[in-house]
């Protein structure tokens, strides 16, 4: 299963200085993982289609996150 087009996750890149990383917020769960996507050889993935070259993911790490509505 391809987790970045699963409807209940929200696949999303991350912004100022952590552009170069992506999270995928798991459901209504209040959690997400963190992630840097890699090429074959390791190295990090900064442009282009990220979906299409990524070949395996570094997880930088899962936080709960706070429900900014409530």
């Amino acid at each position: 299963m391809d987790l970045a087009n699963y409807p209940p996750f929200h696949f999303e890149r991350l912004k100022g200085n952590r552009k170069d990383e992506w999270s995928i917020r798991l459901g209504n769960t209040g959690y997400r993982v963190t992630m840097i996507p890699c090429c074959n050889d390791g190295r990090e993935i900064i442009k282009g289609d990220i979906l299409a070259q990524c070949k395996m993911i570094r997880i930088v790490k899962v936080t709960e996150v706070s429900n900014h509505y409530e």
